[in-house]
């Protein structure tokens, strides 16, 4: 178990999402729809891999948490 390699896998996966969302976008895909089947796909695997739906729950909630965070972090910026 390695924090700084976890670290820098959770930035990767946030950088490669945005990657393939912006693509998606160039590519003049309704960004509802895509965003809605990557998270749809997301959950999935994550629910696979889960041990009980506490867990997924718990999951989600931090994301979110993570998500407004740094949402509100920025708009402080403005």
């Amino acid at each position: 178990y390695n924090v700084d390699n976890n670290v820098e896998d959770f930035q990767s996966g946030v950088e490669e999402m945005e990657r393939l969302l912006n693509r998606f976008e160039k590519a003049g895909c309704n960004s509802g729809a895509v965003m809605g089947g990557a998270m749809q796909a997301l959950i999935f695997r994550m629910a696979l891999g889960a041990p009980d739906t506490a867990t997924v729950l718990g999951f989600i909630g931090s994301c979110m948490s993570s998500a407004a965070f740094v949402l509100s972090d920025g708009e402080e910026d403005d």
